[in-house]
């Protein structure tokens, strides 16, 4: 017997496979910070999300990640805009 979602819950799995596939390509070789801002974006709707309980260990495991790939996106914007400052002095 197949189990039956809600239209939240489904789009809840959704975003949750989403959010990994982007991680997976990421993690795969894609450091793009255009990623790794999508990233935060799918992070931060997860943590939002109505479906997902107020206090749960999904949710601290959201935030956790959030709060990492907040410091990546952070850490990439900063590498490109110094190759961007090395690339105009050459």
């Amino acid at each position: 017997m197949q189990q039956q979602y809600t239209p939240e819950k489904t789009e809840l799995i959704r975003l949750h496979a989403a959010t990994c596939f982007s991680m997976t390509q990421f993690i795969n070789g894609h450091h793009c910070p255009k990623l790794a801002h999508l990233i935060v974006r799918q992070l931060s709707l997860l943590v939002a999300h109505p479906d997902l309980e107020e206090v749960s260990a999904s949710r601290d495991m959201y935030l956790q990640l959030l709060e990492h790939w907040q410091k990546v996106t952070s850490h990439l914007l900063e590498q490109q805009a110094i190759r961007s400052q090395t690339a105009k002095f050459h």
